[in-house]
C-alpha cells in the first residue's frame, strides 16, 4: 500500500534530522518510519468497531547500522504511529511502542518489524459531557463503541441506550458519529442522525433519552 503524500510529509518533519546519531550506513529514520507505518496497514485486523492497528513494533536491525542515543527517535516514531492512526481512522487498543533492537541476523542496510496488539492505557482525546447530570465520560480509543453493553469503550446504563448504541471516532477529516441501528436512535444537536454525522466542540448528542455535550480534548 502506498502512504498518502500528506502522511508521508508529516514523517518527513518528524524524523528529519535525527538519524545520523541512531542510524549507521545508509539507512534513514524516514526509510524505518515508513516501514513501521506499512507494517501497520499489513496488518490492519477489522472488527465491530472498523480497522484496528497494532501499536507495538520491535524494528530489528543489523549492528552495525544502529548507533546510540535512540530515545528521541524512538519518541518521534512512536508519534508517528499515533499520527498515521489519526489520518487513517485507526483504532489503537493501547499507546504506541517503539523498540530498536540490534540483531546480527539481520542484513545490514536491513529492516525487520515484528508488530502486535498490546493493550494498554491512553490519553483521552474528548469527552461526553451529561448535559443534565454528573457524568463526564472519557474518550480514549479511536473508533470508540458507545452503548450499554459492559463490552462498549463508553458504558451507558440508560434503559434507552442499546447494547451497541454509536461509534465516534475521528480521522484526518474531523470527528464522526454514526448510530449503530440502535433502538432508540442517536441524535446531534436534535437531528436524528442517518448515517455518519460529523461532530463539534459543543454539539449536544442523543443516545436514546440520555444526552451528553461532546468536548475535543
Amino acid at each position: 500500500m502506498s502512504l498518502a503524500r500528506s502522511l508521508e510529509r508529516r514523517i518527513e518533519n518528524l524524523v528529519e534530522g535525527l538519524g545520523t546519531k541512531v542510524f549507521r550506513g545508509k539507512l534513514h529514520p524516514v526509510e524505518v518510519a515508513i516501514r513501521i507505518v506499512r507494517e501497520a496497514e499489513m496488518t490492519l485486523t477489522q472488527s465491530g468497531v472498523g480497522p484496528t492497528a497494532p501499536n507495538t513494533f520491535v524494528v530489528s536491525l543489523n549492528p552495525t547500522d544502529l548507533g546510540e542515543d535512540a530515545d528521541e527517535i524512538i519518541s518521534r516514531l512512536n508519534t508517528v504511529v499515533a499520527e498515521a492512526a489519526r489520518e487513517r481512522g485507526w483504532r489503537l487498543e493501547g499507546p504506541p511502542r517503539v523498540t530498536l533492537l540490534a540483531a546480527p541476523d539481520v542484513a545490514a542496510g536491513a529492516i525487520s518489524v515484528v508488530s502486535t496488539v498490546n493493550p494498554g492505557a491512553i490519553e483521552e482525546w474528548g469527552q461526553l459531557i451529561e448535559v443534565r447530570g454528573p457524568r463526564r465520560l472519557a474518550l480514549t480509543k479511536n473508533r470508540s463503541l458507545v452503548g450499554r453493553s459492559r463490552r462498549a469503550d463508553v458504558m451507558l446504563g440508560d434503559d434507552t441506550v442499546s447494547r451497541t448504541h454509536s461509534l465516534v471516532w475521528y480521522d484526518t477529516g474531523g470527528t464522526w458519529i454514526q448510530d449503530l441501528a440502535s433502538s432508540n436512535g442517536t441524535s446531534v444537536n436534535g437531528v436524528v442522525t442517518n448515517g455518519p454525522v460529523e461532530l463539534h466542540d459543543g454539539d449536544v448528542v442523543g443516545f436514546g433519552l440520555a444526552r451528553f455535550s461532546f468536548r475535543s480534548a
